[in-house]
């Protein structure tokens, strides 16, 4: 009457009824739940850091775009300062190379005046020389006179 599926079921019934006296259904689900609760619990750990994350992650990128704005904005001041420095050593330049011209010019017209001055003074010298050979070998009156009035008509041409 007692075969060995009596015995097995009846072993299985009283595991079963084991179970349910320790109470280990309720022990199980439990754990589960508690163990359900830890990895929610994770998780919203993991959406927080995860949050923080993208909060410095745009943080950074502000800080990236404002840094790359200053060095534009620089880039652009040192283009301005070195045109405006180029400007101002051009416009000094230019003064500069007014100044020796006109320096120049007149120190050509100085020359010139000295020039003309000496050349004056040389025809002067020439011709009172030359009057005085000619009265000296005895120029005439009538021919002293034709050629001093030759020559005074014939001076402002030779200074021109």
């Amino acid at each position: 009457m007692f075969d060995e599926s009596f015995f097995v079921a009846a072993a299985f019934f009283t595991v079963i009824a084991a179970f349910l006296y320790m109470k280990l259904p309720s022990k199980l689900m439990q754990s589960l739940d508690a163990k359900a609760t830890e990895i929610a619990n994770e998780l919203e750990q993991a959406k927080a850091l995860r949050a923080e994350a993208e909060k410095v992650l745009a943080d950074y990128e502000k800080q990236r775009k404002q840094a790359e704005k200053q060095a534009e904005d620089i880039v652009a001041q040192a283009k301005q300062t070195a045109e405006r420095t180029a400007g101002e050593a051009r416009d000094a330049m230019q003064a500069a190379m007014k100044r020796r011209s006109k320096q120049a010019e007149e120190k050509i017209a100085r020359a010139q005046e000295s020039l003309e001055k000496e050349v004056r003074a040389a025809i002067t010298s020439l011709a009172v020389d030359a009057a005085a050979h000619l009265v000296a070998t005895g120029l005439t009156d009538d021919a002293a006179q034709k050629l001093v009035d030759n020559n005074i008509a014939d001076l402002a041409n030779r200074l021109n």
